[in-house]
């Protein structure tokens, strides 16, 4: 499945460019994800780990990043297997950057595209997953910007990144499947009582 997501972030190109090709600073900012070694020539050992309601996954594997400064784009790629129960992952995240609507601001277009094999591949069809994929893309844009900003070195401020734990959670997406069917419920309801207030 490919999820796109557009955004415009007050930061120097240059700046937003260093970021995204910081493995470990891109990895502080999807949920579940961690960079366990350096494997050499721009490749990195990789974990995830996800939660669905009973079952949890841990996802170990290798990430690779293919960036070209010159037209400002480029490509983290990962591929994983979970030994637990079979389940394998790969995935991929390009980006570019271009100039933004005003000077010192850049535009930044995200483009995933996520496989899942094995027992959880059964969690990777239909318009919910969808959704689901497309609220952990909107969480590490969220991420991104705010660490973004807070790695910002100016006149009047000089500040260093929060402190990320080494750990981090686990993606937990049974919650974010409740979070969806509750708010695809709450729309029907609505949608539901507005025709009928209308008919009456």
């Amino acid at each position: 499945m490919k999820i796109e997501k557009t955004f415009e972030i007050r930061q120097a190109r240059e700046h937003v460019w260093d970021k995204l090709n910081d493995v470990r600073f891109v990895a502080e900012c999807l949920p579940g994800a961690s960079i366990v070694g350096e494997l050499g020539e721009n490749r990195y050992k990789g974990r995830m780990a996800v939660k669905v309601g009973p079952m949890a996954a841990t996802f170990n594997g290798e990430i690779a990043i293919d960036s070209h400064r010159e037209t400002w784009n480029g490509v983290v790629s990962g591929k994983g297997a979970d030994a637990g129960s079979g389940s394998r992952a790969s995935g991929s995240m390009s980006y570019s950057l271009n100039d933004g609507s005003s000077p010192a601001t850049t535009r930044v277009v995200i483009v995933s595209d996520i496989n899942l094999a094995g027992p959880l591949a059964q969690f990777s069809k239909g318009p919910i997953v969808q959704e689901i994929a497309n609220r952990i893309t909107a969480a590490f844009v969220a991420n991104f910007e705010s660490r973004l900003a807070a790695t910002t070195v100016g006149p009047e401020r000089m500040a260093a990144p929060p402190a990320i734990p080494q750990q981090q959670q686990s993606l937990d997406a049974g919650s974010l499947l409740w979070s969806v069917l509750r708010d695809r419920l709450r729309s029907f309801f609505r949608g539901l009582f507005g025709r009928s207030s209308t008919k009456s």
